[in-house]
C-alpha cells in the first residue's frame, strides 16, 4: 500500500478545511471499515499537525471508499 496516493478535494467546509491545512496530497497507509464502510487510512504527505508550538506531525484521517461526506478523491500509483 505503501506506493499508493491519492490526491484529496474538499467537497464540505470541513473537508476544503483538511485539504488547505494538510494539503491535497496523501499517501494510502492501510485499508479497512471507517464506522462499518470500507475506506483507507490516509497520512498527509507532509508533517502539518501541530502538537505543539515548534512541534508538528503527520495528518492521519479514514477517508471512505465509496461516498465520502467530505472528500473526493484521485488515485495516483507511484512506483519507487
Amino acid at each position: 500500500m505503501t506506493d499508493t496516493k491519492l490526491q484529496l478535494t474538499g467537497i464540505t467546509k470541513h473537508g476544503k478545511n483538511r485539504v488547505h491545512q494538510h494539503g491535497p496530497m496523501w499517501s494510502v497507509v492501510d485499508e479497512g471499515k471507517f464506522k462499518g464502510r470500507d475506506a483507507w487510512n490516509l497520512q498527509s504527505e507532509n508533517e502539518t499537525f501541530s502538537i505543539k508550538p515548534g512541534v508538528k506531525c503527520f495528518d492521519r484521517r479514514w477517508v471512505l471508499k465509496q461516498d465520502d461526506p467530505n472528500f473526493e478523491w484521485k488515485d495516483y500509483q507511484w512506483v519507487e
